[in-house]
């Protein structure tokens, strides 16, 4: 599984550096890479009956989850989920971007003529995968299944190492995939989700359908802290500096595919080497720095200025008691953590210590906001909520084993329900693409340059971004806010040129994009590529 982790990183690297230079994918660099590291594989069979157990009945749920996210059908194409309605379409942007459009070094495919500056690697893994062969909705799919699975499988033998018991693993790994609250009691109150429920200020989402699935980026940015704290156990079992410089290199890569996982390896790593004081953590520290430092660099222009002192996190939006917002979202965990801790204090004082920094970052996400959007804080919190699942784990198999289950239950039922509800594509699916917007896709490809600009409306989901692979002027408002662009004068500009069908030439449009209901400023002033389907594409250049 680490070969798999590390094999996917370096090739996916590798190949996004040779693709710069020649202004496509370029898939060989990351199947000579993924070759190299399949090759080091050495399959464990000898492994217990309750890791098994975890493994095929993790790997069913994740196969059946993900082979439905996107579902291509006669009428168009369908999410699988509300969450994948809105997030792939931006995910799928960029990868028909650099599959279709002429977007190396990648600019944003929803603000032409910005840099992305997004963590988004993971996406050309999907690229390259796609250029292999998958279709784009496999190409997100599978590597889904792949390093959900890694995710189970690193988790629990992480678990396993620290606690030396199987089953603290296979506790950990359903207490961290089934995160949830008592959001479950509001359902008949007709909350759509028992992990989210904004009138009620159930912001705990549930890890699996609205970060593991819809997110994409943190699977394997999960999966790479993984290999990291794993590393880190074994280096310092052994106290040697290779694998705590592996694990630096390993750190080092990750701020383009997920650059909050590196934020959390840096801080506990900092944290662990404050409090032991040995050089052995420079080892990883080190190379760390050095490899992410021009990945934040590249983000920082945009990114900078996000953090604002917020106490509370999200307790403001009903006015809620913190300690009260807490028990409402993780349940009976607000009092297991602090009772596990305690009970490491006394019989693994180890444990104690070694959960101490997620303390520190769960205090400083309830203190300070680190990005526009209030709600990306839960990515520094799944951490801390990892380290506490095995906290947890660790504790409830030290007690009865009826109030054990019991416990169990309690604090994983709300999100079973949400994980489970998302199996039923025919209730959640949502369109996201029509076969009209298929049709037309196909079109443009064939008729517009790979570089050519939209003049579009705002959708989430604009076909000419998703399907055709091509850029738009502005898209949706939130991604941009979310982003931090700064958008305002563009906006201005763009409702001007829908106001008298003048185009501002700074913008580098060339097409135009009359949609149903949408006003025409346009006809007559200039020739008409496209008319169908109740879309009409006029010729700007």
């Amino acid at each position: 599984m680490i070969e798999l982790v590390l094999g996917t990183m370096v090739g996916t690297w590798a190949s996004f550096l040779v693709s710069l230079v020649t202004k496509q994918v370029e898939v060989w660099p990351f199947v000579v890479v993924m070759l190299l590291a399949l090759l080091r594989i050495k399959p464990q069979m000898k492994e217990t009956k309750i890791f098994w157990i975890t493994v095929v009945s993790w790997g069913a749920f994740l196969i059946k989850l993900f082979s439905q996210m996107m579902v291509v059908r006669a009428d168009g194409i369908w999410a699988g989920g509300s969450n994948v309605w809105g997030d792939w379409a931006g995910h799928m942007g960029y990868i028909a971007n650099w599959l279709y459009g002429n977007n190396l070094p990648p600019q944003n495919p929803w603000y032409a003529g910005v840099r992305l500056s997004y963590p988004f690697l993971f996406d050309f893994t999907s690229a390259i995968l796609a250029k292999i062969g998958l279709s784009i909705p496999w190409s997100m799919q599978l590597p889904g299944i792949i390093f959900g699975l890694i995710i189970v499988v690193l988790l629990f033998k992480l678990a396993e190492k620290i606690t030396n018991k199987p089953l603290v693993g296979a506790i950990t790994v359903m207490i961290f995939m089934f995160s949830g609250g008592l959001g479950w009691i509001y359902l008949k109150d007709g909350a759509k989700e028992a992990t989210h429920y904004y009138e009620k200020n159930i912001q705990w989402v549930n890890f699996v359908i609205s970060e593991m699935v819809p997110q994409r980026g943190i699977l394997i940015g999960i999966a790479a802290a993984l290999v990291v704290f794993g590393l880190w156990w074994v280096g310092w079992e052994k106290k040697e500096k290779k694998y705590f410089l592996a694990a630096g290199i390993t750190a080092g890569l990750i701020p383009f595919f997920h650059a909050h996982t590196f934020l959390v390896m840096a801080g506990v790593g900092g944290s662990y080497f404050l409090m032991s004081r040995n050089r052995l953590w420079l080892y990883f520290l080190i190379p760390a720095v050095i490899l992410a430092g021009p990945q934040f660099l590249y983000f920082f222009p945009q990114a900078s200025g996000f953090i604002r002192w917020q106490p509370g996190w999200t307790a403001y939006v009903q006015n809620d008691n913190w300690v009260w917002f807490w028990i409402k979202n993780i349940g009976l965990m607000t009092v297991l953590i602090p009772t596990a801790w305690a009970t490491a204090w006394k019989k693994d004082r180890r444990l104690f210590w070694l959960y101490l920094p997620f303390v520190i970052i769960f205090a400083a996400a309830n203190l300070w906001i680190f990005q526009p959007w209030e709600n990306d804080n839960s990515k520094l919190l799944r951490f801390w909520y990892l380290a506490s699942s095995i906290l947890v784990g660790w504790w409830l198999v030290r007690i009865p084993k009826v109030l054990a289950i019991i416990f169990l239950i309690m604090i994983t039922l709300a999100g079973a329900i949400d994980a489970g509800s998302w199996l039923d594509f025919e209730k959640n699916k949502l369109q996201m693409w029509s076969r009209e917007d298929i049709v037309l896709a196909e079109e443009v490809k064939k008729l517009t340059d790979r570089d050519a600009v939209f003049l579009t409306n705002d959708a989430h989901n604009h076909w000419v971004v998703d399907l055709a692979g091509r850029k738009i002027v502005m898209g949706f408002k939130g991604w941009l806010w979310s982003w931090g662009i700064n958008y305002s004068e563009r906006e201005k500009d763009v409702e001007k040129m829908w106001n008298t069908g003048q185009i501002v030439k700074s913008y580098n449009i060339s097409y135009v994009i009359i949609g149903p209901g949408m006003r025409d400023n346009f006809s007559g002033k200039y020739p008409l590529l496209l008319d169908r389907d109740g879309q009409k594409i006029f010729d700007v250049r």
